[in-house]
């Protein structure tokens, strides 16, 4: 029982001094440690810089995809907490801030009615969204740091019911399309929402369409603000590069279609991917040098020599680095890894050449 009541009570000392110091909400606490305060959005590319140099990881790795996180919350837990709170908060919140600021399709802004200034984030589709929070709770919390499912909830929790959303798109005085867009019949879709200067930006395939060549679903589909084709929902199966997906997939590209690069596939059944079988209904991630950077096995395979569990949960993904050896796994069978004994189940963390970095029972 010692070790609990020591927790319970380093636990109760930390509350009273946060509580002490005005430091018990979210932004009370990030506002104790910020250098910046509120002038942290004119300061994010700076602030993320840094943190790629002090974590000595590079643009590809630090790519603010959500897998990306896994290896800022393995930092975290390297140097510890209180040393990421003097050190790097403000830096947390400015990558956390990018990766939501990329999933919501949003923009920075500041909160100057509040005591104290703070940052956050705007979409169409979300409420607003709080970096702070997501930083915040894993970084006053006893379980091990888990920025990514942290992210993940954020986003789910602020994202708008679909009528609200819908409303929004209507206030937005529309624009005609430009671009693959403007070539579609105008009874072919819908706008659903709009960008700032009223250019379509979702649209709802009311049959199934070819757009510049490629197979898209009766169903959501998103633009760029050139009429440049996003994302869509694959017809029928069709080649990106040298990787074929199947119908019902979902794919997104970096910057558009003309681009090319993909830089994420929601399969719409389970198939091969670089010779390892995926889940349907899973996301595969690409790094933008379109190696994969994430997916989810469809049974239990032997990657780099690892044993490496199956799953749809986020926590069964499998990450690998720009240079395609693995990243993290969770292990299918106990495995010793470099004279160490690792438990089925143990969640492990790998560095570009194999080594191990972090392990998380």
């Amino acid at each position: 029982m010692r070790p609990t009541t020591f927790i319970g009570s380093c636990a109760a000392a930390k509350v009273d001094e946060d509580v002490k110091h005005g430091r018990q909400s979210s932004v009370g606490h990030w506002a104790y440690y910020s250098a910046l305060k509120d002038r942290l959005v004119a300061n994010i590319d700076m602030l993320v810089a840094q943190l790629r140099s002090t974590m000595s990881r590079t643009a590809d790795e630090l790519d603010f995809s959500y897998q990306s996180l896994d290896m800022v919350s393995a930092y975290v837990e390297h140097i510890g907490v209180e040393r990421s709170q003097q050190e790097i908060y403000d830096h947390l919140v400015a990558y956390v801030g990018e990766v939501l600021r990329l999933r919501i399709h949003g923009h920075w802004e500041v909160n100057n009615s509040h005591r104290q200034p703070h940052p956050y984030l705007v979409g169409a589709m979300h409420d607003p969204t709080m970096p702070i929070n997501v930083v915040w709770e894993q970084l006053s919390g006893l379980a091990p740091v888990n920025l990514r499912a942290a992210a993940a909830n954020e986003v789910r929790r602020k994202r708008k019911p679909p009528g609200l959303v819908a409303d929004t798109a209507a206030s937005v005085r529309a624009a005609p399309p430009k671009g693959v867009l403007a070539t579609l019949p105008a009874d072919a879709y819908e706008v659903t929402k709009r960008w700032a200067d009223g250019r379509p930006w979702f649209v709802i395939f009311r049959r199934d369409v070819e757009v510049a060549g490629i197979p898209c679903r009766l169903g959501e589909a998103w633009f760029d603000r050139k009429g440049d084709l996003i994302g869509a929902m694959l017809s029928r199966e069709w080649l990106f590069g040298t990787r074929r997906f199947g119908a019902g997939s979902f794919f997104r590209y970096y910057r558009g279609r003309e681009d090319g690069r993909l830089n994420d596939v929601k399969l719409g059944a389970d198939q091969e991917i670089d010779g390892l079988p995926c889940l349907g209904g899973t996301l595969v991630w690409f790094h933008p040098s379109q190696r994969v950077s994430s997916l989810h096995l469809a049974s239990d395979r032997d990657v780099d020599g690892i044993p490496c569990a199956s799953g749809k949960d986020l926590h069964f993904a499998l990450n690998f680095h720009p240079n395609g050896r693995l990243a993290a796994a969770v292990l299918a069978r106990e495995h010793v890894i470099a004279g160490r004994r690792y438990d089925e189940g143990t969640l492990v963390h790998f560095d570009r050449d194999g080594q191990v970095i972090y392990a998380q029972p």
